[in-house]
This record gives structure tokens, sequence and C-alpha cells, in this order.
């Protein structure tokens, strides 16, 4: 009775516990600071004493990014509590099932990364474990996170074998059955390539060792570095979590994350970590803002200073208005993006007093009221702002690019009414832009440089980006030699700015049924000129490819059975560096080699 006593004291002095989970490594409790805030306590038990010295201030330290994260650690006398702050994730068995398997790269790279950490855990002071069951895996984006882990017990098992199944079951959608023959035929059947099926059957085999099969992992991708890094095309339907941890029976557990909400001018609590490992993401996990006509405003207490990506959920109940700002210490100019009082989505810029509209969704896009959207926005020192918005659920994402370059410190706060909520927002450090612009785009070679588009994919699984008029966009020198296009039914098809690595620079206008190729030096030049009087087709795209052959450049455009070159002969050898679009009335570009 003493030691229950005891055991309630160190319990109740800091959290108020509201529920108690019990779960097969232990317990996780549902508690609130004695300042309101709400965190997991998740209960681990010690299997054995003595623990080495040193180890809860490891675990404080710990910033392992597929790990929960742990705020404090605090020892009972046979039980350790690990404090979770709340955050976002996506339980893998609601992701993944029959129907629905993962991309072969993603499901590889995702299962390599929790091999490492299985690695990871066994090598801190104090050993810790974990299943691989898909039960106990978050998956936020593409970052996959586990959720329970245990002390290792050295009398048992060294590891738990649900590592085995876990490649096969996101390639598949479902734990392995019926022998290796069975296996493989099913793989098959997913048209999973086939070095990435035998990896999936290796670890399988209960003569490959957990150490061989990570080491082939890492051999394999490795090799594919230079490659995509797994991201899939095809836009993820998402599902919010927001209810608190509960178990439904023994053999099926559904996890889901409870958020807790404040309102602005709260404290907040949960601060982000000190200290990171360099170029790991600094992750700012925050509780969701209820807005009210009283508290209007929320402002994030660090300032923004370098690469950032800043993330998160929001939902109206009706068209309020609703701001993202980013504003310069001295408040003398601000960025953002805001909801109208129409539901529209407009980007735009403060200098003083004065605020400029950068681009408008109209009614190409728009908010509905009570439904959830995500937002990204980037921000990269001497470029301008950019950002997306989609439905949950959705594959339309709107996206904009500002024009006016942003390299300051920036302070985030975010602006709304009555029935406007800001769900888990986030920041994050970008190490590598180059891996952003491809996911940003779904890996496709376009890149808005100014104004706005909405990139869908369609039921050919193509992607597709609708460009707003005015709008340019640039694809890169791999991409020249073949790009696909719609026109605007109503305007000129095709306006083209094309730069050479040498510094030369032409322009090609298709316009009033005749195609002219220009030189810009000092002024327009025309070097060619060409008649082409088809009739398009409004549903069959126009097929670009410009071309160096020897010293010629060549432009071909292909439509249906109709097929015209402009040809110009260059006075040098000249390699292409990149090419523009844009056009008053917008234009649609399609995804060539799925």
């Amino acid at each position: 009775m003493k030691q229950e006593q005891i055991k309630k004291r160190r319990y109740y002095e800091r959290f108020q516990v509201e529920d108690v989970i019990n779960f097969f490594s232990g317990q996780l409790l549902q508690a609130k600071s004695s300042d309101g805030a709400q965190v997991f306590l998740q209960s681990i038990r010690i299997p054995r004493r003595p623990l080495p010295d040193g180890y809860q201030d490891a675990m404080r330290r710990l910033q392992h990014p597929h790990l929960a994260p742990i705020l404090d650690v605090m020892e009972e006398e046979d039980q350790l509590l690990l404090v979770h702050p709340p955050f976002a994730g996506d339980p893998l068995p609601l992701l993944v099932n029959k129907e629905r398997a993962m991309e072969p790269e993603k499901a590889l790279h995702i299962t390599y990364h929790l091999f490492q950490t299985l690695n990871d855990l066994e090598q801190l002071p104090l050993s810790l474990g974990a299943t691989l069951d898909p039960k106990n895996i978050l998956l936020n984006g593409f970052k996959p996170t586990l959720l329970f882990y245990h002390i290792k017990d050295e009398s048992q098992s060294s590891i738990d074998e649900k590592w085995r199944e876990l490649l096969y079951y996101l390639l598949t959608g479902q734990a392995p059955a019926g022998g290796p023959k069975q296996c493989e035929k099913q793989l098959e059947s997913k048209q999973v390539p086939a070095k990435i099926a035998k990896l999936a059957l290796q670890t399988l085999d209960p003569k490959i060792s957990f150490q061989d099969s990570l080491q082939a992992l890492e051999r394999f991708v490795s090799s594919r570095e230079r490659t995509d890094k797994g991201l899939s095309r095809d836009s993820k339907k998402k599902r919010s979590i927001y209810t608190i941890l509960s178990i439904v029976a023994a053999v099926m557990v559904l996890i889901t994350i409870a958020i807790y909400q404040f309102y602005p001018g709260a404290s907040v609590a949960l601060s982000p970590r000190d200290s990171q490992k360099k170029g790991e993401a600094q992750n700012e996990l925050m509780q969701s803002v209820l807005f009210t006509n009283k508290q209007t405003s929320y402002t994030f207490p660090h300032m923004i200073k370098g690469p950032s990506r800043i993330q998160g959920k929001f939902s109206l109940q009706q068209h309020n208005e609703f701001v993202a700002l980013l504003e310069t210490k001295d408040k003398q100019a601000a960025y953002g993006t805001k909801i109208d009082k129409k539901g529209r989505i407009v980007l735009f810029q403060k200098a003083g007093d004065k605020e400029y509209e950068l681009s408008n969704s109209g009614s190409g896009y728009r908010i509905k009221p009570e439904q959830t959207y995500w937002f990204e926005l980037y921000y990269f020192p001497s470029e301008p702002l950019r950002v997306f918005i989609y439905e949950e659920g959705a594959t339309d994402k709107w996206m904009a690019v500002g024009t006016s370059a942003v390299d300051a410190e920036l302070t985030l706060s975010f602006h709304g009414r009555e029935g406007a909520t800001l769900f888990t927002p986030e920041i994050n450090e970008v190490p590598d832009k180059q891996s952003v612009e491809k996911a940003w785009m779904n890996g496709q070679p376009w890149q808005i440089d100014s104004g706005q588009g909405i990139l869908t994919v369609d039921e050919r699984k193509l992607n597709r980006l609708n460009v707003f008029p005015k709008t340019q966009i640039r694809i890169n020198a791999a991409a020249v030699s073949e790009f696909k296009m719609i026109p605007p039914e109503d305007g000129d098809p095709l306006h083209m700015d094309i730069q050479a690595a040498d510094g030369s620079h032409y322009r090609f206008i298709w316009e009033n049924k005749k195609a002219k190729l220009y030189r810009i030096q000092d002024k327009l030049e025309i070097i060619n000129e060409k008649a082409i009087e088809w009739e398009l087709d409004k549903n069959e795209p126009i097929q670009v490819a410009v071309t160096l052959v020897v010293d010629q450049l060549q432009i071909k455009l292909t439509h249906g059975s109709n097929v015209a070159m402009i040809e110009h002969p260059t006075d040098t050898p000249i390699a292409l560096k990149d090419l523009t679009l844009r056009n008053a009335k917008g234009f649609q570009l399609i995804e060539t080699n799925p």
C-alpha cells in the first residue's frame, strides 16, 4: 500500500492522469501537466536491475527521426515513465491494405529506416527494442515513427520477429501466408520489381538474420541513391487522428493520437528541443489552436532564420478570413497567405501600410467550409515564398509562388475568427532543397517561377498541372526534349523562352496560325517563321520537343497526325539550360513518362 501511494504521488505531483491503457509493453497514460498541456506517459516494465548510469539523460537527449519524442524520463520501482508530447501520424494499417499497397520504392526506404531504428535502439546505454508490427508504426507524410518500445530482456529472444513481415506487408497490403511460393505469386500480382520482391522474400526466410537483412537493404538503398527517394506520385488520402489512443481487441489495435486544443494566448507548454543533430529537422511540436472572435491570433515563439517548411492543417466553419503571416522583425515587410470571405486563396506581400496581391485562386480553387485542408509554406532565403494547400483526401493541390525575394529573420503568426481551427502546426528546417522541389511537383520537371497552378492526378494516374493565366513555368534541360501541353481554348497556343548555357536567349511564339522564332540580344530579331494552320483538338495535347542537333536548334511540334519543325543554325555548339512557358490565358502541362 505504501509503495502504491509513492507511485501515485510521483504521477500526480506533475500530471493529472485521465486514462490508463494497457499495452503489450506496459501502459500508456493520457495526462495533463500542471499548466494544462496534454502529454502521453508511456509505461515500460523494468525487467532487470541495475540500470546503466546516465541512461535518463541519454533518453532525454534522444532525437531520433523515427521514434516518438521524449520530453522527460521518470523512474519508478518496477517501471519507467516516458513523457511524450502530442504528435500527429496515421496508423499504418489505415494507409496500407489489400486494396492499397505501398509504392515499392517508398516501401523499401521505410523498411530500411525502421530496420536501422531497431539497430539504433539496441546501441543506447539502456538497450531498447520494439516490434515492427504495423499497428506499432505511424506514418506522417513519408516519415515513419515507432510508437512503443521496451527494455530488452537478455533472457528472451533478442528481437521481435515481426520485422520479417514488414516489407512484404507494405508491398502487398497483407501479412504473408501459404509459404514462399504463394508469397512470391502475391508479389508478382502486385507488379513489385523483381529485385525488391527478392529482398522481401529474403527477409521472410528464417535462415536469414536481422543483421544480414539490414545489410542487404543498406546495399540496395545505397546503390539507388541517385534515383528518386521513393516519393509516390499518387496523392495519398490522409486520415487525421484527433481522439485518444485506444485498444480494440488483442489482435487489432486502432491507434489514434489525441491532440490537445488550446485557445490563442494560452501558454505553450511544449517547446522545441534546444539541441539537435546537424542536418536534422527541428520540429515545433505544438497543440491545435481554436480561434474565437475574442482571441483572433496566435504567434510562434521562435523566429524563422533559415530554409524552413511550415506545415499543418486548418478547418473553417464559415468563410471568415484566415491568415498565415511571415513578418520581419521591424514589421516593415510581411509575406503571407489568406483565405478571404469567399473562400479564395490569396498570396500577398505587405510593405509598410500597403498590401499587394500576388496571386488569387479566384473561381479556380476555393476553400469549402467544414472541410479540413493541409498546407505547407516554404521559406528559402533570397527566394520568393512558396505555398500549397489541398483538401484532405483529395488529389487537387493548389500551389503558388510569390514574385519578391525574401531574406530576413521572420515571425510566424496565424489570424482567424470564430470557427477557425489550426491543427498541429510545425516548423521544420529544410536541409535538402532539391528533395523538396521534387516532392513539390510530385517528381515532375516543372517549376513555378511566379504565379499559381493546380497540380492533380488524372484517372490514368498522370500528373497534370493546370497553369493559371500569366504564371511562368520553368522546365529543366533534361525534360525540354519532350513535354506535353494543352493550350488555352481561346488564346495563343504557345509562348516559350529558351535559355542556353552560354547565355544566348531565344523566344518562340505561336500565334495567329504562325510560329515565329526570335533571337533576343539588344532587341527581338526574327530568325525563322512558319505557318501552322492546324485545327486544334482541345482534348489532344501538343507534344513539344526542343533539341540541339550538332549546331542546329530544333523545335518540333506534334498534334495528332500533324507535325511541324522550326530550325535555326547556331554559330557555335551550345547546350540548353532550360525553358520558360507563359500564357496570358493559362495552359495545362501533362506528365510525359509515368
